[in-house]
């Protein structure tokens, strides 16, 4: 992925792989339901270098 500023959108690409990269590590991690949306906002916080982050893009993220 991309070294991002804290003002650079997420590209398609990088979401796809980060959507990816969250469902092999919540499996991986037997991480619960409960804690998917705080795992995938830190996992877009250290896409974007930006502490804030789209709760509609976590959501999209989280979606089963």
């Amino acid at each position: 992925m991309k070294d991002a500023t804290p003002f650079d959108p997420v590209s398609a690409l990088d979401f796809h792989g980060l959507r990816s990269a969250f469902k092999a590590s919540v499996a991986e991690l037997l991480i619960p339901e409960a804690r998917w949306a705080e795992h995938a906002t830190a996992m877009v916080r250290e896409l974007t270098n930006d502490a804030h982050v789209d709760t509609g893009m976590i959501q999209w993220i989280i979606r089963k």
